[in-house]
C-alpha cells in the first residue's frame, strides 16, 4: 500500500507477479492488492493454466494482465474465452511476428477487451497505434536507448511511433563499437 500511497489515486499502479504464485496465492494477493485499487495483476500464475487464470479473475477482484509468455493465437483464445484476462498482453517476439499479434489484436477487439503490450516497443508502438482497442505501451529501460540514433520519444505520457520507413529503428554502430574489446 506504500506504493499507492506514494503516487497517489491518479496514477495506475499496476502489479506484475511475473508467474510467481499458485492459483490460490494469487486469489488472495488480488484481493489484498484489490484494496490498494491496483490497475491490473499481472502474470498472477503460469499461463498455460487456463482455469486457474479464470478462478484468479473470477475471485480475485483485480483485473488481470497476462500473455507475454504465450506463444499462440489459441492460447490466446482459450484465455479470452473462459474468462482469465481482461489485458491481452502479446508480445510480437515470442508470439511469432506481426501477423500473430495483429489476430490477438483482432480476438481480443471482439471481446472489447483492450490490448496492452510487452517489451520490444520500438515496434509495438507501431502496432498499438495501428488498432483501435490499443491500452498501455510497456516500455523497458535496460539502456539499450543509448545504441539507437532515435530512441523511442515520450512526451506527456504518449509515445510518438517514429515516421522512418520500418518499424524506424537504427543503430548507432559508433556507440556499438564502444562495447567492442
Amino acid at each position: 500500500y506504500a506504493m499507492r500511497e506514494w503516487l497517489g489515486d491518479d496514477i495506475p499502479l499496476m502489479v506484475d507477479a511475473n508467474m510467481r504464485w499458485s492459483v490460490s496465492e494469487a486469489v488472495r494477493a488480488a484481493r489484498r492488492l484489490a484494496q490498494a485499487d491496483i490497475f491490473w495483476l499481472e502474470e498472477p500464475t503460469i499461463p498455460e493454466d487456463v482455469a486457474g487464470h479464470a478462478r484468479i479473475a473470477r475471485e480475485g477482484g483485480v483485473p488481470i494482465a497476462s500473455g507475454e509468455n504465450l506463444h499462440s493465437t489459441y492460447e490466446f483464445r482459450d484465455l479470452i474465452r473462459y474468462g482469465g484476462i481482461s489485458f491481452p498482453e502479446p508480445d510480437a517476439a515470442t508470439l511469432g511476428g506481426i501477423t500473430p499479434w495483429l489476430r490477438v489484436a483482432r480476438l481480443a477487439e471482439s471481446h472489447n477487451l483492450p490490448v496492452t503490450s510487452h517489451g520490444v516497443h520500438d515496434l509495438h508502438v507501431h502496432l498499438l497505434g495501428g488498432i483501435p482497442n490499443a491500452s498501455y505501451l510497456e516500455v523497458h529501460g535496460f539502456g539499450l536507448e543509448r545504441f539507437i540514433e532515435s530512441p523511442l520519444q515520450i512526451s506527456e505520457g504518449l509515445a510518438q511511433a517514429p515516421d522512418r520507413p520500418g518499424h524506424g529503428v537504427a543503430f548507432d554502430f559508433d556507440a556499438l563499437s564502444s562495447l567492442a574489446p
